[in-house]
């Protein structure tokens, strides 16, 4: 009989203060068995007092550890925590969401102990700080059905939500999975690879985590205009890493599966070029990049929708990428930019 937790919950942190209660109490109150699960929360150099709130906590938590790294990103936060987990899953929590602590318990006290599976995902929404509740998106799931990554890479693209999954342990180290460092997109990169490799994955009908989209501080929703450019130039890495890493597969199914993954992330970066205020010189400089990679102008597919074949069409040449910016909010023209790149 196994001794150790069933899941190990690594949850990064950087100038959190506002939000470790929140989460951290729809964990520990959850009512899920301490003895089940594991909390190691990893701060990444904060400048607050969330280090200190978190070894508060950590007091009175026997099943919580709390570790510092030295300004390594996410990634290299999460990669940390996972040197010390000791479950037979991992999942990512990000410190300002939080879980459905209901749903969470029946997990850890009954679920779990059923699946062996490599990746197992769940349902989640996505709420403001009012509480008003969303889907997160559209997509369905395939509820309940065992299959390989690769098989479900080639039906739809995983959300690129590092929370929305869980990981065998074995799994991430038997492939040698961790994050690249100091890139905010750290997580679509593992993400991607996980599903690749995955043998089998399933999804379960029930709903664990709540996204915050609405918060300020967020990396991804800071509005200076550096800051947003570094963003465009962390995508380009992680496309680049994910090209060299198909290079290593050797598995046709899983190859099929990344270069549509490939393309999708592809096609969101020429919409964020497209719409958002970038500098005329950085947006050549960027589409120069997606030329090298082979992947600019997007492929010819048309399996992808009619509005993936609308966007190939009107944004196949540096020319007409930089009309859509000149003329995106015309008013004849808002409505069909709304579809294309919606």
């Amino acid at each position: 009989m196994r001794s150790g937790p069933e899941i190990s919950i690594i949850i990064p942190t950087f100038n959190a203060e506002p939000y470790i209660e929140r989460c951290l109490n729809s964990i520990i109150k959850s009512g899920a068995d301490k003895n089940m699960y594991e909390i190691i929360a990893v701060d990444d150099s904060s400048t607050d007092k969330t280090l200190d709130s978190l070894k508060e906590i950590a007091k009175s938590t026997p099943q919580m550890k709390v570790y510092f790294r030295h300004k390594s990103g996410p990634g290299g936060a999460r990669n940390l925590g996972m040197n010390y987990a000791k479950g037979r899953y991992i999942m990512f929590v990000d410190i300002d969401d939080h879980i459905n602590s209901g749903n969470f318990a029946h997990l850890v006290n009954t679920l779990l102990q059923l699946y062996e599976q490599d990746i197992i995902g769940f349902d989640y929404f996505k709420t403001d700080e009012s509480g008003s509740v969303l889907p997160y998106s559209n997509k369905l799931f395939p509820y309940c059905r065992e299959m390989s990554g690769a098989e479900y890479m080639n039906s739809q693209t995983p959300e690129s939500v590092i929370w929305g999954y869980i990981y065998r342990r074995k799994f991430l180290i038997d492939n040698g999975l961790k994050f690249i460092e100091k890139n905010i997109y750290d997580h679509e990169e593992f993400i991607t690879r996980a599903f690749c490799l995955a043998q089998t994955v399933v999804f379960l009908p029930t709903q664990i985590y709540y996204f915050h989209y609405d918060i300020k501080e967020s990396l991804t929703n800071i509005s200076d205009n550096e800051h947003q450019e570094q963003l465009i130039t962390h995508r380009l890495t992680i496309i680049t890493e994910l090209q060299k890493f198909g290079f290593m597969l050797g598995d046709p199914m899983s190859e099929a599966g990344l270069e549509r993954k490939l393309d999708f992330m592809v096609a969101a970066l020429v919409k964020r070029i497209t719409l958002r205020n970038y500098k005329d010189s950085f947006i050549s400089d960027v589409i120069k990049m997606l030329k090298n990679t082979g992947l600019y102008p997007l492929r010819d597919e048309s399996d992808y929708g009619l509005r993936y074949i609308m966007l190939r069409r009107y944004t196949n040449s540096p020319r007409k990428i930089f009309w859509w910016r000149q003329h995106n909010k015309s008013p004849l023209i808002k409505p069909v930019t709304k579809y294309i790149f919606g």
